[in-house]
C-alpha cells in the first residue's frame, strides 16, 4: 500500500488523464496474472490479442515489465504529459528515457491488440473524465477521491494507494494526477517525479474492451445479421443497446459504434420510450444508460 499525505494546495490541483501506454502495460499484466482464466469483460480481447502476437514478443514484454513490477514508480510508465496523449507521444518518452527496445515492443503489442479498439475505448475514458470532473468541481476533490473504488481509500489528508510496495510519502505544493484505465484490473501503475504524483484506478465501462476487440463498428452488422435482439429491436437499435456499458452521452456512443449522433439520438428516443434506456442530467451533459430492463434483455437475448 502507498499512502500519501496531501496538503491544501496539492489537493487544488488534482486532475485527470487518459494514458494509452499505461493501459497496454497493464493489459500486457493481466494476460499474466489471469492466465488459467481471463476475466470478463476481458476473455474475448485476450483471446483475439493472444492471436495477433508472438509468443516471443510477449514474452520479452512481461519479463521487462514483471523485472520493474516491485518499483514504486517505474520508468515504463512515465507520468502522462498531456490530459490526452497518443501512443507516439508515450512511446517517445520511453525511448527518451533509454528504453528504446520496450518502446519499439509496447508499439507492436499496441498496433496488433489495441490499436483498432482505442477510439472506442477513449470514448468511454473520456466519459469517465467528464463525470469525474463534474464531481471534481461541484462538490471538491475530497468527494471525488472518496469516489474512486477499488480499495482506493481517502481519510483527509491521507490517500492510500493499492500497490506491491509498502511506502509512506508526502505531497506539498505538489500535482496529483489520476488516470482512469480500462485494463486496470491488470496493474496498478503508480509514477511519482519531483513534485508530481500519478496513479491508476479502475474505470467503469470496460465492457467496451469485449464490444469492440473483435471486429470494428462497420463489421458488426455481417458478424451477427440474424441474432435474436436484433430480430427483436433492428440492427441499429441493438447496436446502441449493446454499447451501452457505461452512462454514455450521444456523441460518445456515436463515435464508438459508427453511426451518426442525429441516428443515435433517434434510437435512443425509441430505447427511452420503450423502458430499456433512461437519461439523466450531470452539468451540462446527459447521460444515458441501462435500465434494469435493457440490462436482462441484453442478458437474455444479447449475446
Amino acid at each position: 500500500m502507498i499512502r500519501i499525505q496531501l496538503d491544501d494546495l496539492t489537493l487544488g490541483r488534482v486532475r485527470m488523464a487518459v494514458s494509452p501506454l499505461w493501459e497496454a502495460v497493464s493489459s500486457v499484466a493481466l494476460t499474466t496474472r489471469y492466465r488459467a482464466e481471463i476475466p470478463y469483460p476481458y476473455a474475448k480481447w485476450a483471446a483475439a490479442a493472444m492471436r495477433r502476437v508472438s509468443r516471443d514478443l510477449l514474452g520479452e514484454l512481461n519479463t521487462t515489465i514483471r523485472a520493474h513490477a516491485l518499483e514504486p514508480s517505474s520508468s515504463l510508465t512515465p507520468i502522462p504529459r498531456s490530459p490526452s496523449p497518443d501512443i507516439e507521444e508515450e512511446l517517445a518518452a520511453l525511448r527518451s528515457a533509454g528504453h528504446d527496445r520496450f518502446a519499439y515492443l509496447i508499439g507492436e503489442y499496441w498496433t496488433a491488440t489495441i490499436a483498432s479498439s482505442w477510439p472506442a475505448m477513449r470514448g468511454v475514458l473520456e466519459e469517465e473524465i467528464l463525470v469525474r470532473g463534474r464531481t471534481l468541481v461541484t462538490e471538491g476533490a475530497d468527494r471525488m477521491l472518496e469516489d474512486l473504488g477499488g480499495r482506493i481509500r481517502w481519510h483527509r489528508q491521507e490517500l492510500s494507494v493499492p500497490h506491491r510496495t509498502d511506502m509512506d510519502c508526502r505531497m506539498t505544493d505538489g500535482r496529483l494526477i489520476i488516470v482512469p484505465m480500462l485494463f486496470g484490473r491488470g496493474a496498478r501503475v503508480f509514477c511519482a517525479v519531483r513534485d508530481t504524483f500519478a496513479f491508476s484506478y479502475q474505470a467503469h465501462g470496460a465492457a467496451v474492451v469485449s464490444s469492440s476487440s473483435q471486429v470494428s463498428a462497420r463489421d458488426v452488422d455481417d458478424v451477427r445479421p440474424r441474432d435474436r435482439l436484433t430480430t427483436l429491436l433492428g440492427r441499429g437499435r441493438a447496436k446502441v443497446l449493446r454499447a451501452l456499458a457505461s452512462p454514455t452521452t450521444t456523441t460518445g456512443l456515436a463515435s464508438s459504434i459508427g453511426l451518426a449522433p442525429s441516428t443515435v439520438s433517434q434510437h435512443l428516443a425509441v430505447l427511452s420510450s420503450a423502458g430499456l434506456v433512461r437519461r439523466h442530467r450531470v452539468g451540462p451533459l446527459v447521460l444515458y444508460e441501462l435500465e434494469d430492463s435493457g440490462v436482462t434483455l441484453l442478458a437474455e437475448l444479447g449475446a
